[in-house]
C-alpha cells in the first residue's frame, strides 16, 4: 500500500494521454486519488473530464501514460489494458453521462445484474438449487432491497427500468454501480438532467 501523510493511495493517473486520429482529447494529464476522499474533475464541455473516465474504467486505452491501482487484493497494478469488466472486479465502477440501463429488466434485476461477481455459486449449485445457492439468492436479495431502500425506489422494485422517472433512473444507475462494492465510484455528471 502507498501512503501519504497518512493517506493511502487507491488510484494514480501518471501522464496519461489519449489520441483519436489527429485529435489530442487529454494531454499529460496527471492525478492521484486516495481512500475516502471526494473529487470533481471540473472544466467546460470538450475538455476530456469524460475520456479520462472512460480510461479510469477501461473503455479507452491511454496512448501514453500510466494508470495505476490499489486492488481488492491490496496490490497496485497497472490497468492501462484492463477491460471494463477486469476493473470492475478488481473494484472500479461508474456511472456513464447518459444513463444506461437495462430498460427492459425490472429495477431489481438491473441491481442483481451488478452483484453476479460477488456471488458464490457454482453451476451445480444453480442447477439443483443447493443450500448454498439459496443462501446467496437470500443475501442477494437482501442487498438489492437495502440499496433500493437507501436511494428511495425500492417500492418500484418490480416495475420496468424503462418506466422509471428521470431522476429515479440516475438513482438507480447508481444504486447498481454501489452493488459491486468497488473501491473507486466514478459519477459522471450524476445529477445532469435534474
Amino acid at each position: 500500500m502507498i501512503q501519504n501523510e497518512e493517506r493511502e493511495l487507491l488510484l494514480r493517473a501518471k501522464d496519461i494521454s489519449i489520441v483519436f486520429g489527429g485529435l489530442r482529447a487529454v494531454s499529460d494529464f496527471s492525478l492521484d486519488l486516495y481512500k475516502g476522499e471526494l473529487v470533481g474533475l471540473i472544466g467546460p464541455n470538450g475538455a476530456g473530464k469524460t475520456t479520462v473516465f472512460n480510461m479510469f474504467s477501461g473503455v479507452y486505452k491511454p496512448t501514453s501514460g500510466a494508470i495505476t491501482f490499489v486492488g481488492r487484493n491490496g496490490n497496485l497494478e497497472l490497468i492501462n489494458k484492463k477491460t471494463p469488466a477486469q476493473l470492475n472486479q478488481i473494484g472500479i465502477a461508474r456511472t456513464f453521462q447518459n444513463i444506461r440501463l437495462f430498460e427492459n429488466l425490472s429495477v431489481a434485476d438491473n441491481v442483481k445484474i451488478a452483484l453476479h461477481q460477488t456471488r458464490m455459486v457454482n453451476p451445480f449449485d444453480v442447477l439443483f438449487r443447493t443450500s448454498r445457492f439459496r443462501r446467496d439468492e437470500e443475501m442477494m436479495q437482501s442487498k438489492v432491497e437495502r440499496l433500493l431502500d437507501l436511494f428511495g425506489i425500492a417500492a418500484k422494485k418490480d416495475d420496468l427500468a424503462k418506466n422509471l422517472p428521470y431522476g429515479e433512473q440516475r438513482k438507480l444507475e447508481i444504486a447498481r454501480a454501489l452493488a459491486s462494492n468497488p473501491k473507486l465510484l466514478l459519477l459522471d455528471e450524476p445529477a445532469a438532467g435534474m
